[in-house]
């Protein structure tokens, strides 16, 4: 691990093995809490490759990873407030910022969510977790701008600061993002080893990896020009939209089926979802599981016992919940209950 003290970054220098107690000093710069779901020595070796977190400056923290997993196992941490950019440049990795989860890689079993970056705002400190698999490899870069970086970084002038605002204002939003070449040009020199004096080293990583920043951010901005491009909803889907969302919010909501609930609304299934995408972002069942999730959130927060929130969720199973809950809030159900976070 490196930090801006230092002068002589080692990203992906020389070859190495990975323990338990490397992986959670780490994490130090990015968050807390590092745990894994198994238990082993600290000096159990879990990577082999070159890996490294550093602090180019106050601020600005990169995550560079050319590694292979000698273990299939998860881990998660918390991870502090920023926006977080993901790049992969070659294999695979599965990860989750809060309920986000993204399978980055050409191995990904669901050709939809095939992907090389990730574009995710933490408004708030936040669970991370990943998926390690026996065998995998990857070369990645992930940058962190913090709240700090973005604030003394210039941005005021940015021609789309307003879209900047809003995205690093709201908690885990994410941003889809087409890796261009450059981008995947400049991931790669991180990734590269040269030999330069240390100071021009450091230089050399800040200043690629900022170019990289501006990449990735340069998708916020692209898309305000296409939502404003884009033709505002008819008075009529409006209504239709209002009257669904009414809908699945009663007791009777989760009753129907799709082609209830679009009778009801007066049009067809194809063409009710193709509007809840569009408007939400979501599909109709999509949605429905969000209301279900809120609703027992806050029967928990009311002091609901998880066996009664799962119920409201749609759960038989309380484990099965508990499961989902995390993957939704990034953390356990128990938490969200009136006096637990205390006694936690």
């Amino acid at each position: 691990m490196y930090d801006s003290a230092n002068n002589a970054p080692p990203v992906c220098g020389s070859t190495r093995f990975v323990t338990r107690a490397d992986l959670v000093r780490s994490a130090g710069l990015l968050g807390a809490a590092y745990t894994f779901n198994n238990s082993a020595p600290a000096d159990e070796e879990v990577l082999h490759g070159q890996f490294d977190t550093l602090q180019l400056r106050p601020g600005l923290i990169l995550h560079a990873a050319c590694v292979r997993d000698l273990h299939t196992m998860n881990t998660s941490n918390h991870l502090n407030p920023g926006i977080k950019i993901v790049l992969l440049v070659d294999g695979a990795t599965d990860l989750s910022f809060g309920h986000h989860r993204f399978h980055l890689g050409p191995a990904t079993a669901d050709p939809r969510q095939r992907s090389a970056g990730a574009l995710v705002n933490l408004a708030e400190q936040e669970m991370f977790s990943r998926r390690w698999l026996a065998g995998r490899s990857e070369r990645k870069v992930s940058l962190t701008l913090t709240p700090e970086w973005l604030e003394n970084g210039g941005l005021q002038g940015h021609a789309a600061h307003g879209a900047l605002q809003s995205f690093h204002g709201e908690h885990l939003a994410r941003q889809p993002w087409t890796v261009t070449p450059r981008a995947r040009e400049l991931a790669r020199q991180i990734l590269a080893p040269q030999a330069l004096m240390p100071g021009l080293q450091r230089l050399r990583l800040e200043a690629r990896c900022i170019e990289l920043a501006a990449e990735a951010l340069a998708a916020v901005g692209a898309q305000q020009a296409t939502a404003a491009a884009k033709p505002a909803l008819r008075e009529l889907d409006l209504r239709r939209l209002a009257r669904l969302e009414e809908l699945l919010r009663s007791s009777c909501g989760a009753d129907l089926s799709m082609q209830g609930i679009a009778r009801e609304l007066g049009t067809n299934p194809v063409s009710l979802q193709a509007l809840t995408r569009r408007a939400w972002g979501v599909t109709v069942f999509e949605r429905v599981r969000q209301l279900r999730m809120q609703r027992a959130h806050a029967l928990l927060q009311g002091g609901a016992s998880v066996a009664q929130a799962a119920d409201a969720a749609g759960y038989s199973a309380a484990c099965n919940f508990s499961t989902a809950y995390r993957r939704h809030y990034g953390s356990r159900p128990r938490d969200a209950r009136l006096g637990d976070n205390a006694a936690a």
